[in-house]
């Protein structure tokens, strides 16, 4: 099998497939009774990996043989609560349950390191989602509508004399808000002076005070130092955020398909009437 087929993402799926739909038989001895239990050099090594991970050294002999009579213990326990019928219409073990199968996919697929050439075209076809916001760095003064009957006409006046070479500290109201403001996304300065006042700090020039511009709290002259509108990413630069996203799609549509693969083999009955109108299903 050539290098360059071992890398096709569509082998992967095939073989995540095959190992979903196989993995009763990777744990289950058809040679094993019921009744037995059987203790393999492979769990022992597993469980003193496990207990060398947590604690940073080897177990001790005595530690060992803890650590194997309590996962026979739990074995023992797990099977008799299975013969009690115990796991059956318990939501928590349901959930539980469904859970350990959809994180098996989800290892699977994070496993699977897909070439440039897929992840730019997921790009490519998801180009909105990673378009670089709109920047600006800018000053503000405020003029407090509440506390002046006159506010627009004192905004008007003073941006006329800031224009003619005033200083800035002369004008404005005490305020929460900064007086600059360097490089914030459009959507931050949305969350600090209220929606829709970034695209009314778009349309200003740059340069030189400019105003008055209403927010949620009052009004403001405005000087916008630099702005950078809303372009397209490089791909280069958004790279590891695509890579997770085309991971989170495709363990969507693994799960998907592993879930209707299964589903295939049961035959499902709804017996009770689905009421649309309130979302209750009233059983016959």
């Amino acid at each position: 099998m050539s290098r360059g087929l071992l890398r096709e993402p569509l082998l992967h799926f095939t073989l995540i497939g095959a190992l979903l739909f196989g993995i009763d038989a990777l744990f289950t001895d058809e040679n094993t009774s019921r009744d037995e239990i059987i203790v393999s050099q492979s769990r022992i090594d597993h469980l003193a990996a496990v207990f060398e991970r947590g604690w940073q050294r080897p177990p001790t002999a005595q530690e060992l043989n803890g650590l194997v009579e309590s996962y026979i213990r739990e074995e023992v326990l797990y099977r008799e609560a299975l013969n009690m019928g115990l796991d059956r219409d318990d939501t928590v073990i349901r959930r539980r349950l469904r859970m350990k199968m959809e994180f098996l996919a989800r290892d699977l697929i994070d496993a699977v390191e897909p070439g440039d050439e897929i992840l730019q075209r997921y790009f490519h076809q998801h180009a909105d989602k990673y378009r670089q916001a709109a920047r600006f760095s800018f000053r503000q003064l405020y003029f407090d509508a509440g506390a002046r009957e006159s506010a627009a006409g004192d905004a008007r006046s003073a941006l006329a004399q800031l224009n003619a070479g005033a200083a800035a500290a002369r004008f404005g109201d005490r305020h929460l808000l900064q007086a600059a403001y360097a490089g914030e996304t459009a959507g931050r300065v949305d969350r600090l002076f209220g929606e829709g006042f970034a695209a009314r700090l778009s349309e200003l020039p740059r340069g030189r005070w400019a105003g008055p511009v209403q927010s949620a709290y009052g009004l403001h002259l405005v000087y916008i130092e630099a702005f950078t509108p809303q372009q397209a990413a490089d791909f280069s630069t958004v790279r590891p955020q695509v890579l997770r996203d085309w991971q989170a799609q495709e363990q969507k549509n693994i799960l998907q398909s592993q879930y209707e693969a299964y589903r295939s083999t049961y035959d499902v009955r709804i017996e009770g009437e689905l009421r649309a109108e309130s979302g209750e299903v009233a059983l016959k």
